[in-house]
């Protein structure tokens, strides 16, 4: 999960900080989502792209060595790996220190690295446009070699799934009318709070279909089982958002 080469790598350096973490003082999944979402939007601020272009997150993937904990010093960096037509794939890693079984800090190593499609969209109207020449230019040539996919995986939820409504504020939602990206992985913290507190996050992949708007109710689905956790954000019955989670015994 590197730079293809020829393009840009994005690098930033982050802290861990108080309103960032579970009661157990480990960076949560929200939290995470928001390092990455900041870091892709730095990053292509500075690729000065067009400016009546914008992204729109797909599909993003976790995998997780540690999750990061309060007050520690990140590096985080991310770089283009793969285009489609109308998005491209981002990358990200976040490096901190590994740590022994006294919780000493060993050499640095990749705690969580992150894979993501986003979709190249018109800002006014919100529709998918195509990559640039000018996206290429920053991004590098070698990346049309990589060709992604973004399509949607994650099944429907059972029939028989438990339902809650969600209750969202109005703080949840931003500038481009949609709940915020990192919202969604709310529910999966509060599992990890309560029934699913036992374990640990290995893996976890996110998918969006249009998301949810101001004025919209929706419900949220869940299903647990030994190894994994799923959560579906609908609207009626269109799935607007999933969350799939690999689960493990809590390490230490």
């Amino acid at each position: 999960m590197s730079n293809l080469g020829d393009g840009r790598a994005f690098l930033a350096d982050q802290r861990v900080r108080l309103g960032d973490v579970s009661m157990q003082g480990r960076l949560r999944l929200d939290a995470l989502a928001r390092y990455l979402q900041d870091i892709a939007a730095d990053d292509a601020a500075e690729a000065h792209l067009p400016d009546d272009r914008g992204w729109i997150l797909r599909r993003m993937t976790y995998e997780i060595s540690r999750l990061p904990a309060i007050y520690e010093d990140l590096e985080v960096t991310t770089c283009c790996t793969g285009v489609g037509g109308r998005w491209a794939e981002r990358t990200t890693t976040i490096v901190g220190h590994e740590l022994n079984d006294a919780r000493t800090a060993l050499q640095r190593g990749v705690l969580v690295a992150a894979r993501a499609i986003w979709v190249y969209v018109s800002v006014d109207s919100g529709a998918p446009r195509s990559l640039t020449e000018e996206f290429f230019v920053a991004y590098g040539e070698g990346v049309r070699a990589n060709r992604v996919s973004a399509r949607l995986s994650h099944p429907a939820p059972p029939s028989d799934a438990p339902r809650v409504r969600w209750a969202l504020r109005s703080t949840d939602f931003d500038v481009f009318g949609h709940v915020n990206n990192a919202l969604y992985w709310v529910p999966v913290e509060d599992f990890l709070a309560g029934a699913g507190a036992a374990n640990g996050v290995e893996r976890a992949t996110i998918e969006f279909g249009m998301g949810v708007d101001p004025g919209e109710e929706c419900d949220v689905a869940e299903v647990v089982t030994d190894d994994e956790f799923a959560v579906w954000f609908l609207v009626g019955e269109d799935v607007r958002a999933s969350i799939r989670v690999d689960l493990i015994p809590q390490r230490g």
